[in-house]
């Protein structure tokens, strides 16, 4: 009798655990989404900036001094 409510203890157990698992994967996945999300996000931004930028001089050179 004690093995019968040990086993049936440890599959409920189990079962518990597994189900926290996939739970824990799930929220994983979906913050790994939204990060996914946010650099792409903030790539199309960081092209739009590029694209937008006008040259320092009508030369196409850039001027510095030292």
């Amino acid at each position: 009798m004690i093995s019968s409510v040990g086993s049936a203890g440890g599959g409920s157990l189990l079962a518990a655990v597994t189900k926290g698992a996939a739970v824990t994967q799930e929220v994983e996945i979906a913050v790994l989404k939204k990060n996914q999300d946010l650099e792409k996000a903030n790539g199309e931004s960081a092209l739009k900036l590029i694209a937008s930028a006008t040259p320092a001089t009508s030369s196409g050179k850039v001027d510095f001094y030292v």
